[in-house]
C-alpha cells in the first residue's frame, strides 16, 4: 500500500506539473485534484495519515512565510469587521440551506445543518457526530464544497486575472540551497511540535507561517525559492483534497440529487456577491477579496493565492481569522438553534 500511495502522489505531482506547463490557472493544484478525483472514483481511495497532511501543510506554510509583506499585515486589523460581516452572511446562508436540505430530502435536521455550515471542514466534521449527525454525509458534503470551490475559483480568477510570467522562469527547475533546506526543516519541525502541544483551528498553517516569518525576519536571510518548490507543495495539497472525492462521496451526492447542485450553486453565487461587497468596502482587488472570503479550506485558498500571485499575506491571515471566528461562533449558534449533543436528553 505504501508503494501505491507513493505512485499516486508522484502521479498527482506530475499531472500538476503538466497542467502548469499548459498555463492552466493554478495548474499544480487543479491537476493534482483532478488526478485524485479520477483515482478515488475509478480506481481506489487512499487513506493518508493526518500527520502527513500536516507535514505538507507546514512545508506550504514555510513557502508562504517567504512571501509575507509587513505592509499587508498592517491592513488586517482594518479588514476584520468587513470579514465578520461576510462570515455572518455565509452562516445565515448555510443555516437556510440546511433547512432546505432537510425539507427536500430525508436527511435529519442536525445532519443537514452540519452539511451546510460553510467553513472549518475538519472541525465541523469532527464535532458533528457528537450532535447525532451522520458524519459520513457531513464529510461528503464538505468534500464536495471544498473540491468545487478549489477548482472553480482558480479557473474563474485565472480567466479574469491572468498571470504574466516568462516561461523560462515559470517552468525552470532549480535545486534548493543548503540554507533553504535548513530553513524548511526548522520550520516543519517547530510547526509539528507546536501543533502537537497547542490545539486550535488552523494551527498547522498558523504555526508554519509565523515560524517562517520570524526566522527570516530575525535570524536567517533566505533567497526566494524556485517556483517548482512551491508548485510541488500545491500539488501535494491538491492530491490530498482530490482523493477524498471517492465513490462513497459520489453515491452520497447521487442520493440527494439536484438539491446538492442547488445548495452548492446558491453558496457559490452568495460567495461571489459577498466578495464583491467586501471589495467595495475594503478597496482590495476583487481577486484578493474572492480568495480571502470564499468558504473553502484555508490551506487550499492560500495555496491558490500563491499560485495566482494574489497577495498571500492577506489571504492566509483572513482565512485563519475566518476559521477561528466560525469555530467560536459555532458554539453560540448551536445553543441558539437548540441543537443538542447525542448525550443530552
Amino acid at each position: 500500500m505504501v508503494i501505491q500511495k507513493s505512485i499516486y502522489l508522484v502521479a498527482a505531482v506530475f499531472v500538476g506539473f503538466l497542467f502548469n506547463m499548459l498555463n492552466i490557472p493554478a495548474g499544480w493544484l487543479i491537476g493534482s485534484i483532478l488526478t485524485g478525483i479520477i483515482c478515488g472514483v475509478f480506481i481506489t481511495r487512499f487513506q493518508f495519515h493526518r500527520n502527513l497532511f500536516k507535514l505538507v501543510l507546514a512545508f506550504v506554510g514555510a513557502n508562504i512565510s517567504l512571501l509575507i509583506h509587513i505592509d499587508s499585515l498592517k491592513l488586517i486589523s482594518h479588514l476584520f469587521l468587513p470579514l465578520l460581516a461576510t462570515i455572518l452572511v455565509l452562516i445565515a446562508t448555510g443555516y437556510l440551506l440546511g433547512l432546505l436540505l432537510h425539507k427536500k430530502t430525508n436527511i435529519d435536521r442536525n445532519t443537514a445543518f452540519f452539511c451546510c455550515i460553510p467553513g472549518g471542514a475538519s472541525e465541523i466534521i469532527g464535532i458533528s457526530g457528537q450532535y447525532g449527525a451522520d458524519d459520513r454525509l457531513v464529510a461528503a458534503f464538505h468534500t464536495i464544497r471544498i473540491t468545487f470551490f478549489t477548482i472553480s475559483i482558480p479557473l474563474l480568477i485565472g480567466y479574469f486575472h491572468p498571470i504574466t510570467v516568462e516561461p523560462t522562469v515559470q517552468h525552470s527547475i532549480t535545486l534548493l540551497s543548503p540554507s533553504q533546506i535548513l530553513f524548511f526543516l526548522i520550520v516543519i519541525l517547530i510547526t509539528l511540535f507546536l501543533d502537537k502541544k497547542l490545539k486550535f483551528p488552523g494551527g498547522t498553517l498558523i504555526f508554519s507561517i509565523v515560524t517562517g516569518f520570524l526566522l527570516t525576519t530575525l535570524f536567517m536571510e533566505i533567497e526566494p525559492v524556485p517556483r517548482t518548490t512551491s508548485g510541488i507543495g500545491q500539488a501535494l495539497i491538491g492530491a490530498f483534497v482530490g482523493i477524498r472525492f471517492d465513490r462513497e462521496v459520489l453515491k452520497s451526492v447521487w442520493k440527494v440529487g439536484p438539491t446538492t447542485v442547488l445548495i452548492i450553486s446558491t453558496l457559490f453565487c452568495i460567495t461571489l456577491g459577498t466578495s464583491f461587497i467586501f471589495m467595495l468596502i475594503t478597496g482590495l482587488p476583487y481577486a484578493t477579496s474572492l480568495i480571502s472570503t470564499v468558504p473553502a479550506g484555508a490551506a487550499e485558498m492560500t495555496v491558490t493565492a500563491v499560485a495566482l500571485e494574489v497577495n498571500p499575506t492577506i489571504v492566509a491571515s483572513l482565512h485563519i481569522i475566518r476559521v477561528i471566528t466560525l469555530f467560536l461562533l459555532l458554539s453560540f449558534l448551536l445553543k441558539f438553534l437548540k441543537i443538542k449533543t447525542s448525550n443530552e436528553v
